[in-house]
């Protein structure tokens, strides 16, 4: 029986900042996810490894029941249907929690024609191994998928991970438990030592041994990247769940081989992270997380592109291709760009940005 059964019910009772967090980023991302998809693809998928019981104490819906409803609402639904399946999967190993999803799904009944739901009380780890044997064996793709695995601990199995990226279409957004992880890291065990295993299992290698930082923000940090290395993704993006000090109790980290999809998840971190600073604090206001979004600091955006353009003009699509590995958005480097021209300092012709040459004034 797993971490979070019926046996410990107090998981499923209390609905903190963090889960708030963590479901509105999923709400966010594929309310913009579902038609970059849809109207193309035919067929969409959402897969929920660690789907649990559908919702919180409060009447607060779990992972499955939030993507589910935010296609249900979205209002470019009945457009989508016309173009595309949407199929989801959610899997739970405990008996009982899946039974009470299955009951938070019926609670949605009748679903529209083409969009499917498959409950299910296996191990995903398993069931997405297989799946992902069969196709490799046939030689087909995967239609457009978005991953989401939430696991009750850190036994997470990075050579699968690795091998659902490596089907272009496949989007991975993972809860990192990095609390433990950090801990384990830091009493170095050796090689055969259970932990050791079990973080040889997640980043593919003894490579983990190699994390360093002074502070758990630092390790953090140094851990997402290697492991989106490891797993082969084209673009990461990952928010720390802070609570208190630094201590990092979790990262959530996104991983995606599309450009579209990494500046998706940037806008949604940035109308969550206050200054998209990354990081979600337990301790802040919840009542204040989704209604202000504070004008960042963009002055480090704007000393990077001046010494851009230090040595000559830079057509703006070179420069919003560079700008996709940052966490700007592409809104700051216009604003950027309209303060300097205000200051007569930049120009832009025929899609190039260039700096003005610089004139005294003369009295």
């Amino acid at each position: 029986m797993n971490r979070f059964s019926d046996s410990q019910p107090q998981h499923w009772e209390t609905y903190g900042r963090f889960q708030q967090v963590k479901h509105e980023l999923i709400r966010r991302y594929l309310e913009g996810w579902y038609p970059k998809l849809g109207y193309w693809a035919g067929r969409v998928v959402y897969f929920d490894t660690h789907a649990g019981r559908g919702s919180y104490a409060g009447d607060n819906p779990g992972s499955p029941v939030v993507a589910l409803r935010t296609l249900l609402r979205h209002t470019a639904l009945p457009d989508l249907l016309e173009r595309s399946e949407f199929r989801f999967v959610f899997l739970e190993k405990d008996e009982r929690n899946e039974a009470a999803l299955r009951e938070q799904v019926a609670e949605l009944e009748p679903l529209p024609d083409r969009i499917l739901v498959q409950t299910g009380c296996e191990d995903a780890f398993t069931v997405l191994r297989d799946l992902v044997d069969t196709l490799k064996s046939d030689g087909r793709q995967i239609a457009p998928a978005f991953v989401f695995v939430d696991p009750y601990g850190f036994g997470l199995p990075g050579d699968l991970l690795a091998e659902l990226m490596t089907f272009e279409r496949v989007e991975l957004f993972v809860n990192v438990m990095w609390r433990e992880l950090d801990m384990a890291m830091r009493q170095e065990p050796g090689p055969g030592h259970g932990q050791a295993e079990n973080l040889d299992l997640l980043f593919g290698s003894d490579a983990w041994r190699s994390i360093r930082g002074e502070t758990m923000v630092e390790r953090a940090d140094s851990a997402a990247r290697l492991l989106a290395d490891g797993l082969g993704a084209k673009w990461w993006t990952h928010i720390r769940m802070i609570s208190g000090g630094d201590a990092v109790r979790f990262f959530l980290l996104h991983l995606t081989n599309h450009d579209d999809g990494r500046d998706l998840m940037k806008e949604c971190v940035w109308q969550i992270c206050p200054g998209g600073r990354m990081n979600v604090r337990r301790s802040d206001n919840p009542d204040q997380l989704f209604l202000v979004e504070p004008k960042p600091d963009i002055t480090v955006l704007r000393d990077w592109l001046l010494q851009r353009l230090q040595s000559g003009p830079v057509p703006v699509d070179t420069l919003k291709e560079e700008l996709r590995s940052m966490i700007w958005r592409w809104k700051h480097l216009r604003d950027v760009e309209a303060d300097l021209k205000k200051q007569g300092r930049m120009e832009r012709q025929q899609g190039t940005l260039s700096l003005r040459p610089f004139q005294e004034e003369l009295f």
